[in-house]
């Protein structure tokens, strides 16, 4: 006679079980949870882990380390608190890290005016630093890089239409936050070079 026998009563006692999944988003509130429940200075504490933790990876505003604090499950008044010690310490200084946010997207992708205005907006800096920041960059820092910018671009373009080299060259300084004087100044000035290169071309083929 064959008798039935539960699978599990069957299981050898050396294989280990299987853990039970958890979702990322379990994992989350299950962490919102725990830190939620935390009083006082351990609140505190926990919560200054969370700032430190994000500012050791890279520099952030007051703004993006309030959200990686309440996202966490802290209180808004306890994420305050941190911030008030950090800030009051150094740690925080939203004036220097908008220049610095500034500073390399100038220098690396050619960003100005509006472009980085929304980049620090988007970053939780507030206007009175965003208006200090962008105003290091001057309109001949501007114009000296925007010229940078339409030489690269203009060198994969050499051999569209003027018309149409001259639209992606306004498009693309517009995009970078570029006021329009400049713009025009530097198309034109581009295309006028280009012109004449194309002029020297015909004339060595005749």
């Amino acid at each position: 006679m064959v008798l039935y026998s539960d699978p599990e009563e069957c299981r050898d006692a050396r294989e280990p079980q299987r853990r039970k999944y958890v979702s990322p988003a379990e994992k989350i509130r299950k962490l919102q949870e725990k830190n939620a429940a935390l009083t006082g200075v351990h609140a505190v504490e926990a919560a200054r882990e969370v700032a430190l933790r994000r500012l050791d990876s890279h520099a952030a505003s007051r703004a993006q380390l309030r959200e990686a604090i309440l996202s966490r499950g802290f209180s808004q008044e306890i994420a305050e608190e941190v911030l008030d010690r950090l800030e009051s310490v150094g740690l925080i200084d939203d004036a220097a890290y908008a220049r610095a946010v500034v500073s390399s997207a100038f220098t690396l992708s050619g960003k100005v005016g509006r472009a980085l205005v929304e980049d620090l907006r988007r970053k939780g800096v507030d206007e009175n630093n965003i208006a200090s920041a962008i105003a290091d960059i001057s309109s001949e820092d501007q114009y000296e890089k925007a010229c940078e910018l339409a030489h690269k671009k203009k060198r994969t373009m050499l051999a569209l239409d003027t018309h149409v080299a001259q639209r992606r060259l306004m498009g693309m300084l517009a995009r970078k936050g570029y006021p329009q004087h400049i713009i025009h100044r530097v198309v034109q000035e581009s295309l006028s070079s280009w012109t004449d290169h194309e002029s020297e071309e015909y004339a060595y083929d005749d």
